[in-house]
């Protein structure tokens, strides 16, 4: 099932052509706009002639300098057929075989022509195969399968080779719908009900593959040619272009507020943004059907069995503007019931992106309390940096005694907003080197005021990218932070620059052509290293099983090499180098003896077993024995924690909402939102989502580490609630002023 809030891919800003960027993660959303975009249908000389734009650019204009030619055509089709069968198993290899020797060294040529018609070639085929696919499936739901017998399946097989013929695609479908069924009698589904929901899981696939537009189609072609060049260049078109900007610049977006879901046919409401039309109305509820929709006083369009993203665009618009919804209400027992809902577009701001704060007294083993702050940013958005100021001058207020700044989750976003936010903890000076083929820039923080300046720790985990890196880079090179987490961040040392394709078609031959994503320049750290494929190195690393998967950078197909760049002057502030030893020695023994820590361990042995073994047992005695085994794994850790849980803590939460309002510090036992409450409502058993409306914080050892190598840190400095060198007070314009110097010009994105 796939959630979406109202509004599309996660957005880059744009500023002059050809000027740095930095990646932002694409993030499905629904439900949600900042403007009106439908989608657009391509003929065939519109697509090959964006696609002739978009190979001459790439040839020209991307860092690697690489001519399109055969060896990029190659790549660029093997990238596409991995876009349509990642798991190799629709296509088989004697389709491989014919493509590779009609388009193998031919793409390069033929898009450059403005031919993009293998796009379409490919992806019939790949419909034709899916129909034999489902087919397939089908007949062998009528079968009768043995879970007695000891077989495995290799469900990741993305580097597997694609089936040679019907008859070995035959075999790998027996064993995955085999591994399907035995997942219904592990959770003691019905059998027929089993049968019915795989059976029409993969008529939903068909059906929903079928209805691609050729706006879709020319996406995913253009992307695979885009990384032949590397992971981080896309093809945007209009529908998504359009929506570039919402998710990670400006946190705010025209439409209805409310978090979607497709779950058999219907188009669900999983639950509504706090502040949005749909809360306020206080008419649509968690669990409605949306069956229609009406742009005003319009005729209402039937999207029963409509794609998400169709019913999407449907309901966003611009701002003031009508939509009518017409619902089958969550308490109709039979599904009957009927109800026009008509609500308003308004703006919604997006507050689970928001910076946000938290303040811990912290209790050690000999009684001493420390209180101490911790700012959680998810990503680096438009004025994230003034935020994360205000947030400060509160934790200051409550007489904190240091802070972490927690990043873990943090896959990038604005460059500025990571020069701006660096500039809260140093005094003015160089923040990060931008290279790109014909010249270095060194990118500077200008404004000399200090917004805090006692104990700081960053911490960050392998999801900490691009903008988190050069944040995490530059303060460790000004040894300003303790850097805490993962063995290394993601990796993500490459700009991009977002360019309107529209500029670079001649007489409006396409009206709306989307846009590319290209990258243009890598960032160096002021010290001269890189962060790029290997990321930053953390001062104090902690346990976590994400060391053992391929995550990061270096993993990625296609990824610019590593290297290394000249060190600028800047003036190291000493705040690390004399106490690391020290502290490194205590997290070390209590990382010794702390029970999570052996918890996390137990599941790094796990991983590396399940790692020597990719493949999946399907006989059901050992399955019921695993499942077993980490149920009793699972209740033993329970137990445990709650006969060692002690309130050695009490947390208070901070929003910005909460600084605007100058509100008392609420406890965090107490914060349990009508979001959550509806969450909670809308999501089933086991479903995901409900991990979000839980009323307890998640156990997470890595923080708790952190908060104790804070409060040791902290006594180290001998820090209280001061400026340690500069004593100078935080200035609620100094971001604002930077702001509008550098506005929104570059971004650094996720993986």
């Amino acid at each position: 099932m796939a959630n979406h809030p109202e509004a599309g891919w996660k957005t880059e800003a744009v500023s002059q052509t050809l000027s740095m960027k930095l990646k932002l993660c694409l993030l499905v959303l629904a439900g949600w706009t900042a403007c009106w975009a439908s989608a657009a249908e391509f003929s065939k000389a519109e697509s090959g002639t964006i696609a002739r734009a978009v190979g001459g650019l790439l040839e020209h204009l991307h860092y690697r300098q690489a001519e399109l030619d055969d060896n990029m055509s190659e790549m660029f089709l093997h990238n596409y057929l991995d876009a349509l069968d990642y798991s190799h198993l629709i296509f088989l290899q004697a389709d491989l075989d014919e493509f590779e020797r009609r388009f193998g060294k031919r793409l390069d040529d033929l898009t450059l022509k403005a031919d993009a018609n293998p796009a379409d070639e490919i992806f019939n085929r790949y419909l034709e195969r899916l129909n034999e696919r489902q087919q397939l499936i089908e007949k062998l739901l009528k079968e009768q399968f043995d879970f007695s017998q000891d077989e495995s399946v290799l469900l990741s097989r993305n580097k597997a080779p694609w089936p040679k013929d019907e008859a070995e695609a035959e075999q790998l479908w027996r064993a995955r719908i085999k591994y399907e069924l035995l997942q219904g009698r592990l959770a003691k589904d019905k059998p027929e009900e089993t049968l019915k929901t795989i059976s029409k899981r993969y008529q939903r696939m068909v059906k929903y593959t079928k209805e691609f537009d050729s706006e879709e189609i020319l996406q995913i072609y253009l992307t695979a040619l885009a990384h032949a060049y590397d992971p981080h260049s896309d093809y945007m078109p209009p529908t998504e272009a359009a929506n570039f900007e919402i998710q990670n610049v400006k946190l705010s977006l025209s439409g209805i507020g409310a978090l979607l879901r497709s779950e058999d046919g219907y188009t669900r409401i999983l639950r509504l943004v706090p502040g949005g039309p749909a809360d306020l109305g206080e008419q649509l509820k968690p669990k409605d059907r949306i069956i229609a929709v009406a742009q005003g006083d319009g005729e209402a369009v039937d999207v029963v069995e409509m794609p998400l993203k169709k019913v999407v665009e449907l309901i966003r618009g611009k701002r003031g503007t009508k939509v009518k919804l017409t619902v089958i209400p969550a308490s109709s027992t039979d599904g009957s019931e009927r109800k026009v809902i008509t609500l308003i577009r308004d703006e919604v701001p997006l507050r689970e992106q928001y910076a946000k704060a938290r303040i811990i007294d912290h209790t050690e083993a000999d009684g001493r309390t420390r209180r101490l702050g911790l700012i959680a940013l998810p990503q680096f958005y438009d004025n994230c940096a003034r935020d994360v100021e205000k947030l400060i001058g509160r934790l200051k207020t409550e007489n904190v005694n240091g802070l972490i700044l927690d990043l873990r989750r943090n896959g990038g976003g604005l460059l500025n907003e990571a020069i701006d936010l660096t500039g809260l903890f140093i005094s003015k000076g160089p923040v990060v080197q931008v290279k790109d083929p014909r010249r270095t820039q060194v990118l500077e923080d200008q404004d000399p005021k200090v917004a805090y300046d006692g104990p700081l720790i960053v911490l960050v985990s392998h999801f900490s990218a691009s903008a988190s890196e050069i944040l995490a880079a530059a303060l460790q090179d000004y040894q300003r932070a303790l850097i805490v987490g993962d063995q290394t961040t993601h990796g993500k040392g490459t700009v991009q620059s977002v360019l309107r394709l529209d500029s670079f078609i001649p007489e409006k031959k396409v009206a709306n052509p989307g846009k590319l994503k290209l990258t243009v320049s890598k960032f160096y750290r002021i010290a001269g290293g890189t962060t790029q494929k290997y990321g930053v190195t953390p001062d104090i690393t902690l346990p976590s099983v994400f060391d053992y998967m391929e995550l990061g950078e270096a993993h990625l197909p296609n990824c610019l090499p590593a290297g290394g760049t000249q060190p600028v002057q800047y003036r190291a502030l000493n705040r690390v180098k004399s106490c690391l030893e020290e502290l490194q020695k205590k997290s070390t023994d209590r990382v010794s003896h702390s029970q999570d820590f052996r918890y996390v361990n137990e599941d790094i042995e796990l991983y590396k077993k399940q790692l020597a073994d990719k493949t999946i047992s399907i006989n059901e005695a050992k399955r019921l024995q695993e499942k077993a085994d980490q149920k009793a794994r699972t209740e033993a850790r329970k137990k445990e924690r709650e006969q060692r849980k002690t309130a050695k803590e009490k947390i208070f939460e901070l929003t910005l909402e909460t600084v605007d309002q100058n509100k008392p510090l609420a406890p965090l036992a107490s914060m349990k939102t009508k979001d959550n409450a509806e969450l909670a409502a809308a999501a089933e058993p086991g479903d995901p989502d409900l991990a979000d409306a839980e009323n307890d914080p998640p156990v997470d050892p890595q923080l708790d580490e952190t908060v104790s190598i804070l409060d040791d840190y902290s006594r180290l400095l001998g820090g209280a609630n001061q400026d340690f060198v500069s004593g100078q007070a935080n200035d609620p314009n100094s971001l604002a002023d930077k702001a509008n110097d550098r506005k929104a010009s570059t971004t650094a994105e996720h993986p």
